[in-house]
């Protein structure tokens, strides 16, 4: 077999492995799983606690009519409707089971195919699980980069570890809007990491004494604005994944077009290069 066509077996098998991840996720992907798109490289988004999987079909679709050209899975982590979402909130050895699942598949698609650019998104519970999966992920994989939308996580909860399997950003996109969810609802239910606080989705992150400056260099956080309205995205908490806000200000991050946000540190390697998604 040529070397292209050992490489069109590879992204087949890397596709077959991403496509079955989750139950019910095989048709939602196969369209958008295609040799051509693995072989562009590869973005995966979580939803949140629940499992409709509203939020990441609004957001492929923005993507692709962006003209993203890299395989677009959605990773269905969660146990859906039936299990509703406190379930999916306090299941943390489930849902770190599934962070590992993830991770593993991620690292097949990246063996099999080196050299492309991978995103990780995810959304409330589901940035949760990204932020393990990267924490799970083999020490010789990273990801581009990975896009966290009003992350349900403890504002003091420190990423250095997750951060070691990125290559040049993560981003932290939340809104003071989402006292609701965010604010009222995971001090009283509690965050994923099961602390019954405000969630970074409302407020940021921030610095504590133990995180790795260096590491945080590559975080970038999106506070939400006004100018976001013009995008679909009111401030509230679904309004990261409406589609006109993935096709006008997501998809040109991913094309290595646009890099937004605030610095969480100051440091002389936070300039990094930011590689093509497509």
């Amino acid at each position: 077999m040529s070397l292209g066509g050992l490489r069109v077996a590879a992204a087949a098998v890397a596709g077959l492995t991403l496509l079955v991840a989750g139950v019910g996720c095989w048709a939602r992907n196969r369209d958008y799983a295609t040799v051509q798109r693995l072989e562009a490289g590869l973005v995966v988004s979580l939803d949140g606690v629940g499992g409709y999987n509203w939020g990441p079909r609004w957001l492929r679709s923005g993507l692709d009519e962006a003209g993203v050209k890299s395989a677009l899975i959605i990773y269905d982590w969660s146990r859906g409707p039936s299990g509703l979402w406190v379930g999916d909130l306090l299941a943390r050895e489930r849902n770190q089971a599934a962070a590992n699942d993830l991770a593993t598949r991620v690292a097949t698609y990246a063996s099999a195919m080196p050299q492309r650019p991978v995103t990780l998104i995810g959304h409330s519970g589901g940035a949760a699980v990204v932020v393990w999966a990267l924490e799970a992920m083999p020490k010789n994989c990273k990801v581009e980069r990975a896009i966290l939308l009003a992350p349900a996580l403890s504002p003091d909860y420190d990423l250095t570890k997750a951060l070691r399997a990125v290559r040049s950003r993560l981003y932290v996109m939340y809104s003071n809007a989402d006292v609701g969810l965010l604010g009222a609802g995971t001090a009283v239910f509690g965050t994923m990491d099961g602390q019954h606080s405000v969630s970074a989705g409302l407020v940021g992150f921030k610095l504590t004494p133990e995180v790795d400056a260096g590491e945080y260099a590559k975080v970038r956080q999106v506070p939400w604005s006004l100018d976001f309205v013009k995008m679909g995205h009111l401030g509230g908490h679904m309004g990261w994944t409406t589609t006109r806000f993935a096709r006008d200000f997501l998809a040109p991050i991913l094309a290595g077009k646009s890099d937004p946000g605030q610095p969480l540190v100051v440091h002389d390697s936070a300039e990094r290069g930011v590689r093509n998604a497509e």
